[in-house]
């Protein structure tokens, strides 16, 4: 009896260090593969996670620069519109003509030449007889064309409403001038040109080879133009010309040309340093060339050619993913453009045909990673050490002894019909493994009812998930509040009905219906009384307005939408939508906030046949068209879109 007590616990100790040494052994390769996978996935989700970060900043921080950028430009736009509204208002007074004929007297003396320039003394702000000073301007018409009244006048107005408007923004723009097409520009700002440019002699102005003064006067149209980048000596800096022509008359001719220099060194110096750190600025034209106006590594070639040098002349390869891009950029709004090496932002410029895009090395992102990824690492180590330990102490005292003896309970159990003895099990252990012994010696009776209970059980619940999920399916299609069909409803009904009714060549229409004056409504009466004003609505759609083939579904917040199949012509589509107005109107709903001291609705009907494929957002759009024209013309009726689909 000794004797096999002694093999047995010979027998014991011996898987018992086998199975500590096997324990140890496999959670040294678990830390381990976990510790590399976890680095795997770390690196990964900090690569991805970082990046999404970084592309979030880097969009609002470009779309705020591209926002800030334009506020100048708008205001460029603004003035010359303002600047030509008011000029072709006094052009077109005969007396004010008169009297600027006169002014121009007053203001400009002929040279020997033929040129003109401000009288003397005007500039620095000596008044006129009449007391008008024009501090800052100066003025300078070419000899070509011997001023007449006409000229005359247009010259003295421009010179006039260039001072307005050019102090008007004195601070925050570089000067303001009005051009007209004879040769002649008076200007607002600091330097006098009357005492810089002449018509003669090597340096004599050629007003007609300036980019604004071709552009803005060789076409009929009166866009606002930018012109290419310059360098201007008289300023030392890097400039470009914003010019606006008036409306050309019926020979295509401009009568005024309002612009505005810009210097762009404040530009470049603003983009030169984005917000994000390490990354950097581009600025190109919206051409098919990408027009360089700035670009850190290539300024050198921007400026020796003259504000001509692109991203495709200099064969900037990897740049070229920003010019198939740019047609479908959106003013203000910034777009990413992901390369192998970069994360690039780049918007239009409002108001202007510049590109700004934002760089930022995907090297800048390394450190961050590399440093979480120590992090995890390190991490992994550590909890191998300890989880090492740990389960040494525990396999040893507390696992490998109980399980042994659990393990001969359960083999006796299979081969012998005999009850066991709760003595041959570790039930007096106060852990897991003795409540699994202690469970053990009753589980055996259980097994048959447990599972006979089981296939009960899982037969209810099955029963019970179908039923569940066809309630589901029936509220995913439903407006809690009203009982009509949902948003999503809708939208599938009408895609189908589209298509429908494109195979079958039938009309389809889509009627549009808004509760008037409803935040009245909600504010005066209450939000409970507005979920009741819904529901009303809703039944009154129901009832008078629902037809085989119809549908009816809650738009958003207080819009209907009606969809119809059956109707015959899209007159027919207009009484059904009226009649549904009549029957609204007809429950009386007290509406105090109302016109007609009741609540009614406003509809707005589209029907066509379809005859292609995504028209129906189109026919949407129409009957939303047609809704507002309802609400324009007094609310309370249905009205037809305006045009076919």
């Amino acid at each position: 009896m000794f004797q096999r007590q002694s093999n047995f616990m010979a027998r014991f100790t011996f898987n018992q260090r086998s199975l500590t040494v096997r324990a140890l052994r496999l959670a040294l390769l678990r830390i381990g593969l976990v510790s590399l996978c976890a680095g795997a996935a770390s690196y990964y989700i900090n690569l991805r996670g970082i990046e999404a970060a970084i592309t979030r900043q880097l969009l609002l921080s470009t779309e705020q620069t591209l926002q800030r950028e334009s506020l100048p430009f708008r205001e460029i736009r603004t003035l010359q519109q303002n600047f030509l509204d008011e000029f072709q208002g006094v052009y077109a007074d005969a007396g004010a003509v008169a009297a600027l004929v006169r002014d121009f007297d007053r203001i400009f003396y002929r040279h020997d030449d033929g040129s003109y320039t401000q009288r003397p003394r005007l500039f620095e702000g000596e008044p006129l007889a009449d007391g008008r000073r024009f501090a800052s301007m100066s003025a300078t018409y070419a000899p070509d064309v011997p001023p007449n009244d006409d000229i005359r006048a247009r010259f003295a107005l421009s010179y006039i409403l260039s001072h307005k408007y050019g102090s008007s923004a004195k601070g925050r723009l570089f000067n303001f001038y009005g051009v007209v097409p004879e040769k002649g520009f008076p200007i607002y700002q600091q330097a006098d040109i009357a005492k810089v440019f002449r018509y003669s002699g090597a340096d004599a102005l050629r007003l007609e080879t300036f980019e604004f003064y071709e552009r803005g006067f060789g076409t009929p149209g009166n866009d606002t133009l930018f012109t290419r980048i310059y360098w201007d000596p008289s300023n030392n800096a890097w400039m470009t010309t914003i010019a606006t022509p008036d409306k050309a008359d019926a020979a295509g001719k401009h009568r005024i040309l309002a612009c505005v220099d810009v210097p762009l060194d404040e530009l470049m110096k603003r983009t030169a340093k984005p917000v994000m750190e390490g990354a950097y600025s581009t600025i190109l034209m919206k051409d098919g060339d990408g027009t360089l106006l700035y670009h850190p590594r290539y300024m050198e070639q921007i400026k020796s050619s003259a504000g001509v040098a692109s991203i495709r002349s200099l064969k900037v390869v990897r740049d070229y993913p920003l010019l198939a891009a740019i047609p479908a950029l959106a003013q203000g709004k910034a777009t990413v453009v992901p390369e192998r090496d970069e994360i690039i932002a780049m918007g239009v410029i409002p108001g202007t045909p510049w590109v700004l895009a934002v760089h930022y090395p995907r090297e800048l992102m390394r450190p961050a990673i590399l440093g979480n990824l120590a992090i995890v690492i390190a991490l992994g180590l550590l909890t191998l050490l300890v989880e090492i330990f740990l389960l040494r102490s525990i396999l040893r005292k507390h696992v490998a002894i109980p399980l042994s003896r659990l393990m001969q309970a359960t083999r006796r159990l299979g081969v012998s019909k005999e009850r066991l003895e709760r003595a041959s099990l570790p039930t007096q252990s106060n852990d897991e493994i003795g409540e699994l012994a202690r469970d053990f010696a009753s589980m055996a009776d259980r097994i048959h009812d447990a599972h006979a209970q089981l296939e009960v059980k899982v037969r209810d619940r099955t029963a019970a998930l179908e039923e569940a999920n066809r309630r589901l399916q029936a509220l995913s299609a439903t407006d809690g509040l009203t009982g009509l069909a949902n948003r999503r409803r809708f939208d599938e009904a009408l895609a189908s009905d589209w298509r429908g009714a494109q195979r079958a060549g039938t009309l389809l229409s889509v009627a549009l219906i808004d509760v008037d004056w409803f935040k009245k409504y909600n504010d005066h009466y209450g939000h409970q009384a507005g979920d009741d004003c819904l529901r009303a609505v809703a039944d009154a759609m129901t009832a008078h307005a629902l037809r085989a083939g119809d549908l009816a579904a809650r738009y958003g917040g207080e819009e209907f939408v009606l969809i119809s199949t059956t109707h015959e012509d899209a007159d027919a589509a207009l009484r059904h939508a009226q009649a549904l107005c009549v029957a609204v109107e007809n429950l009386a709903l007290p509406h105090a906030m109302s016109a007609f001291g009741r609540v009614t609705v406003s509809i707005g009907v589209a029907s066509t046949t379809p005859t292609r494929d995504g028209g129906a957002q189109e026919l949407l759009k129409q009957a939303d068209q047609a809704l507002y024209r309802a609400k324009q013309l007094g609310r309370n009726r249905a009205m037809p879109a305006a045009a076919p689909i």
